[in-house]
């Protein structure tokens, strides 16, 4: 089911003066020979770069020389029993490599010698992370299944826990900077477990399920959390020490699929996205002990499923499922993500909680509801430059979408209202068409009681503005004609079909401020069953001889009202 989102507004279309390009803290792709990267790892001496990618058939490995960016080796090009990589790490000391697969495989590369390698784990569920101990001597692995280290040295594993296939699963595990202690992080929990005496010292629960749970290099903080596409998504920093919680961060709109904690231990990235095309791919770098979002940034068609800082933390290398390793100058990536738009937005202008807000010119019907919703709102940064224009229709002509984990806010300069001059919005009529699929092909238009008029795409595009005056009438007329025409005996129910594909055309009149609204949609079963569909062909009567006008709206072009 395709669903109409803000994503589908941003089609047009992050709160300061200071934000950032895309280009301006981007600083290199990175090609990989599939688009399904997964995992990114910096070498300790920072002079490799790892990346991971394919998914449960064809899986592989690229080594890139840092400093010129040239491809050092291509890891299991002819593997016979494929498998992508799901994650990647090099031991501290910069001798070994390691990989996890989907499948639960861990391999072993001696650096340098890439032509072999060893498997050390067979089998042990999906991977969800990978990390050496300090001295390079251990490796801690976790799965949906199990959490477990495995000892260099002996060549033995020693379980730290299972999964229990009714939801308790690990996502993230790491060794304190001394090694005595493993920090596994899991389904709304967090577990301490003691090398040593091999047992589980302490453990206390978390909110979030989670993609992620990693502890800081000075083994100070805990971060763990993350979010699938749709549904909630949960940032938790903890303190190690005590286990107290410092900070919770939920006001993401992106899925959250990984972390990289800043060598220092002063930063944090977060990075995931979704599927809705340009700019779905989202990484946000963090302040860590003040937990403030720092920068954003997106890129491509598709999300980011891992990052890395290098051991300088002045890059962020991010694994883009479009196919490319991508490195950012951590400096740079400073502020909102600033796009200027080319198209001009068709909205009004409402305040609600405090906050000002454009939104679309009409609620249309969306998938599977049985109501009209506004299926678009964007805060808008400067408030103060529509102060005046609050209930009324505006044209942003010139104005920029800052972007940053949590929303996308409009930055406006010269707003104008499309009602003539002194007038305020009281009656209106709207006519408008919705489908899904192909829901940005549809339209509204709307005519106001002082004689103005707007059109638009669903999306807030601009198609036309201006006087009715153009077309020789005016909104009494129009009223009057709609009235006649039999509008307010269209039964009113349902509003919508409610289903997941529809196309469904609607008018709106007010008349002396009561809304009468109606739609062509007709009951379901009416329409499956065959008919007869007297609703819909009541409407249909009446929005058939308003299409002429209509079209005459849509085709007007777009001139301002006398102000």
């Amino acid at each position: 089911m395709k669903l109409p989102s803000t994503i589908a507004f941003l089609l047009l279309i992050t709160a300061s003066v200071t934000g950032q390009t895309t280009s301006e803290s981007l600083v290199a792709k990175l090609a990989c020979p599939d688009h399904r990267v997964q995992a990114v790892a910096f070498s300790p001496d920072g002079k490799l770069i790892a990346a991971g990618y394919g998914f449960f058939n064809d899986g592989g490995i690229t080594i890139w020389n840092s400093a010129n960016r040239s491809v050092v080796a291509t890891l299991l090009p002819n593997r016979p029993d494929k498998a992508g990589i799901k994650r990647v790490a090099f031991s501290d000391d910069g001798k070994l490599l390691a990989a996890a697969t989907d499948r639960g495989d861990v391999l072993l590369w001696t650096v340098g010698s890439w032509r072999t390698y060893k498997t050390i784990l067979k089998a042990q569920g999906e991977s969800t992370d990978l990390s050496f101990s300090a001295d390079s001597s251990k490796l801690a692995y976790s799965s949906d299944q199990v959490a477990l280290v495995y000892n260099l040295k002996t060549a033995r594993a020693t379980t730290i826990a299972r999964g229990d296939g009714r939801g308790r699963e690990f996502n993230g595990i790491s060794f304190s900077p001394d090694g005595k202690l493993v920090i596994v992080c899991g389904d709304r929990s967090i577990e301490i477990w003691d090398v040593d005496s091999k047992r589980i010292v302490r453990n206390w629960q978390t909110k979030s399920v989670g993609f992620f749970g990693r502890l800081s290099s000075n083994g100070v903080h805990i971060i763990a959390g993350g979010g699938s596409i749709f549904g909630g998504k949960l940032v938790e920093i903890w303190n190690l020490a005590d286990g107290g919680k410092l900070n919770e961060l939920s006001e993401f709109r992106n899925g959250l699929f990984a972390l990289a904690i800043s060598h220092s231990g002063k930063l944090f990235a977060v990075a995931g996205g979704d599927y809705a095309g340009e700019g779905s791919g989202s990484i946000s770098l963090w302040d860590l002990s003040e937990a403030r979002e720092l920068g954003f940034t997106s890129f491509g068609e598709f999300p980011i499923q891992g990052v890395a800082f290098s051991p300088d933390d002045s890059l962020l290398a991010a694994a883009s499922e479009d196919g490319f390793v991508l490195l950012y100058d951590v400096d740079r990536l400073r502020g909102p993500q600033l796009k200027k738009q080319t198209s001009a937005l068709c909205g009004e202008i409402l305040v609600e909680n405090n906050k000002t807000f454009v939104v679309p010119l009409s609620k249309v019907p969306n998938p599977m509801r049985p109501n009209f919703e506004f299926t678009w709102r964007v805060e808008i940064a400067n408030p103060d430059a529509v102060a005046g224009l609050i209930n009324s229709p505006v044209v942003l002509r010139d104005w920029t979408i800052e972007s940053s984990a949590g929303k996308d806010r409009a930055r406006v300069a010269d707003p104008r209202s499309l009602l003539a001059r002194g007038r305020s919005k009281s009656d209106y009529a709207i006519f408008g068409y919705v489908q899904n699929p192909g829901w940005n092909e549809g339209f509204v238009a709307k005519v106001y009681d002082d004689g103005s008029f707007v059109t638009s795409n669903n999306s807030g595009k601009c198609r036309s503005y201006g006087s009715l005056s153009q077309m020789n009438t005016d909104f009494e007329t129009i009223k009057q004609r709609l009235v006649n025409e039999g509008l307010i005996a269209v039964g009113k129910d349902p509003l919508t079909l409610g289903a997941d594909h529809y196309g469904t055309a609607f008018i709106e009149l007010t008349i002396d401020g009561v809304s009468e609204l109606r739609s062509d949609a007709d009951h379901i079963e009416v329409l499956l069953n065959g008919g007869p569909a007297k609703k819909r062909e009541a409407f249909s009567r009446v929005f058939s001889k308003e299409k002429p006008f209509v079209d005459a709206l849509l085709n007007a072009g777009m001139k301002l009202p006398v102000n």
